[in-house]
C-alpha cells in the first residue's frame, strides 16, 4: 500500500521575495497542469493531511520536560567519547602543518567568490534602501580580507605542538567572527535569497514529478496491495536521493543568470533616475526543472551504475518495508533530524526528503530540518529554511499555489523547522543549542533513542569534513545517513574517491565496523 495524497489545484506560480525597490518578481510556468482532487490512498498516507490527529498521544501530549539548555545533542552516548573530527580532515590540521598548509590554500582560494558574493550582497542591500555605506561597503571587505589573510599565515607556521594547531573547525569559525567584527552579519545574503528564490520555482514542477511517481493516477484509492506499480514508493525514495544529491550539484547561480528574464516597461533600464520604469523578473519554473534535470541525470544512480559510497538500497529497503503492529515494525522511521547544508537547491532536496520521510512514516512521524542559527557563508539560516518552507506552501490568490502535502504535514507536526543553535559551516554535535536539544528531549517521551531514530548530514561540511563518523558516537540503534557530493580533490583525495563522486551511507550505532 503506498501513495502520496494530494489537494491540489492547477499551477500557478509562487511569487519570490523582492530584492529592489524597482522591481518586482513574478514566477511563470510554460505549461498548464491539471486540477488534482484531494484523495486518501492508505493508511500510512493518511496521516500526511491528518492534522486533527485521532492519535490520543498526539493530541494530549505530556508536558515537556524540563530544558536541557545548549550543549551535546541528546542522541550522542556521551560514554563514546564523541568528537567531530573527520579523519584525515580535523585532527590531522591540529596534528599536522601541512595538513593545516593545504586547507589554508583551500580557503585561500575561496577569496575571490566571496569577494563577488560580497558585491552581490552589497546591491541587493542597496536595492533594498538597507545600506548606508555603499561607498565603503567594498573598503570594509577588503579589510577583511586583510584580517583573514594574516590569522591563515599565522595558523601556517610550524609553531604549534601536536593537536594543538588550529582545526578546519577553528579555521571556518574565525572567518565568521572577523567577518562580524567588520560588520558583515550575513555576507552572502543576495546569493542566499536570489538561490531561494530559484529553489522556490524548482520546488513545483519537481514536487508533482515526484509526487506522481508515488500516486500516478490522480484520484484513485489503493488498497493494500492494489498500487499498480508495486515499486512505486522505492522509485519514489530513490527519485528523492537523487535529487538531493543533484542539488548538491546545481549551479543555481549560473542557472539564474540564463533563466532570469528582465522586462522594462516605459523607461530606460539604464537610468536610475527614470522612475517610470518598471521592471518585471521572471524565472521560468519549467525551463528551470530541464537545467536541473541534467544535475539529477549526472548523478543518476542507475546510469552511474552505483555510487562510491553506497547505501541506497538499505534506505529503500527501510522505507518500503511492511507494517507490522505486533513486532512494531513500520515503513522509515519515526523521528529524523536533517541537518541542512546551503541556501538555494540544497535546502530544496533536504525538503523534499522531510516530505517523503513523513510521508513513508505515516501518522506519529516527526521530521525536524535542522538549520543554523546565525549566517555562515552560503548555508541556509533557520530564519531562512523558515521563509523558505512559507514560500513553498503558500496557497490562496493570483500566485501561491504551494505544496498541500508539505503544507498539512507541517501544520499536522509532521515536519517542522528547528534552530540548530550553530554558527559554522561544520557541524559539532557536542554545541548544539537548546531549541534542538529539547526538541529531541521531548521526542524521547513517545520515541526512545534507538532504531527509530534517523540523523541526516547533509553536504560536505556537516558529512564529510566532519562528522564522517558520527556513527560511532550515537547511542545504540540511532540511524546516520551522510549524504553529499564530493565537490574537492582534498576531500577526494582523503576518501579515495574521485571529485563528484556522491555518498550516501547509512550506517546506525552499535554495529559493528
Amino acid at each position: 500500500a503506498c501513495g502520496l495524497l494530494r489537494a491540489a489545484s492547477a499551477a500557478r506560480p509562487f511569487a519570490p521575495s523582492s530584492s529592489s525597490a524597482r522591481c518586482r518578481a513574478a514566477l511563470s510556468s510554460s505549461r498548464r497542469r491539471r486540477r488534482r482532487a484531494a484523495r486518501v490512498v492508505d493508511v500510512s498516507a493518511r496521516a500526511v493531511i491528518d492534522v486533527e490527529n485521532d492519535d490520543e498521544e498526539e493530541r494530549f501530549p505530556p508536558p515537556p520536560p524540563p530544558s536541557l539548555g545548549p550543549g551535546p545533542l541528546p542522541l550522542l552516548d556521551p560514554t563514546k567519547g564523541y568528537t567531530h573530527v573527520s579523519p584525515g580532515v580535523c585532527d590531522a590540521c591540529a596534528n599536522d602543518v601541512d595538513a593545516r598548509i593545504a586547507w589554508v590554500a583551500l580557503l585561500l582560494g575561496q577569496l575571490p567568490s566571496h569577494r563577488a558574493n560580497a558585491t552581490r550582497t552589497r546591491d541587493m542591500l542597496v536595492g533594498e534602501g538597507k545600506l548606508e555605506d555603499a561607498e565603503t561597503f567594498m573598503d570594509r571587505y577588503a579589510l577583511w580580507e586583510r584580517d583573514y589573510e594574516a590569522y591563515l599565515a599565522s595558523v601556517s607556521l610550524d609553531d604549534k605542538a601536536p593537536g594543538e594547531g588550529a582545526t578546519l573547525l577553528d579555521m571556518v569559525r574565525e572567518k565568521e567572527r572577523l567577518l562580524r567584527a567588520r560588520g558583515f552579519d550575513d555576507l552572502f545574503a543576495g546569493m542566499k535569497a536570489e538561490e531561494n528564490e530559484i529553489a522556490t520555482a524548482l520546488y513545483r514542477p519537481i514536487g508533482l514529478e515526484i509526487d506522481d511517481i508515488w500516486e500516478p493516477t490522480p484520484g484513485a484509492w489503493y488498497g493494500p496491495g492494489e498500487h499498480p506499480d508495486p515499486n512505486a514508493k522505492a522509485n519514489m525514495i530513490r527519485a528523492v536521493i537523487e535529487c538531493c544529491l543533484a542539488g548538491n550539484l546545481f549551479d543555481a547561480g549560473s542557472a539564474s543568470a540564463v533563466q532570469r528574464i528582465m522586462f522594462c516597461e516605459d523607461g530606460d533600464p539604464d537610468d536610475p533616475d527614470d522612475a517610470a520604469e518598471e521592471c518585471k523578473y521572471v524565472l521560468d519554473a519549467d525551463a528551470l526543472a530541464e537545467t536541473f534535470a541534467k544535475a539529477r541525470e549526472r548523478v543518476s544512480h542507475e546510469k552511474s551504475g552505483g555510487w562510491r559510497f553506497d547505501s541506497l538500497s538499505r534506505v529503500v529497503e527501510r522505507c518500503t518495508r511492511e507494517k507490522d503492529v505486533e513486532k512494531k515494525i513500520a515503513p522509515g522511521w519515526r523521528r529524523v533530524l536533517i541537518f541542512c547544508d546551503n541556501a538555494g537547491a540544497d535546502v530544496m532536496g533536504m525538503t523534499m526528503l522531510a516530505k517523503a520521510l513523513a510521508a513513508v512514516g505515516g501518522k506519529g512521524t516527526k521530521v525536524a530540518l535542522v538549520a543554523n542559527d546565525t549566517a555562515a557563508l552560503n548555508d541556509v539560516t533557520y530564519e531562512e529554511l523558515d521563509e523558505y518552507l512559507r514560500a513553498v506552501t503558500r496557497r490562496g490568490g493570483e500566485f501561491y499555489d504551494g505544496d498541500p502535502i508539505l503544507g498539512a504535514q507541517m501544520n499536522g507536526n509532521m515536519v517542522a523547522a528547528v534552530n540548530s543553535g550553530q554558527d559554522s559551516t561544520l557541524l559539532n554535535l557536542n554545541n548544539c543549542g537548546s531549541e534542538l536539544n529539547d526538541w529531541v528531549n521531548m521526542q524521547f517521551q513517545q520515541v526512545p533513542a534507538g532504531d527509530d531514530w534517523l540523523i541526516v548530514l547533509d553536504g560536505m561540511g556537516r558529512s564529510l569534513e566532519s562528522n564522517w563518523d558520527a556513527y560511532k558516537y550515537v547511542k545504540d540503534g540511532v540511524n546516520v545517513l551522510n549524504l553529499a557530493m564530493v565537490k574537492s580533490e582534498i576531500n577526494a583525495r582523503r576518501l579515495d574517491a574521485e571529485v563528484y563522486d556522491c555518498v550516501v551511507r547509512l550506517r546506525r550505532g552499535g554495529d559493528p565496523e
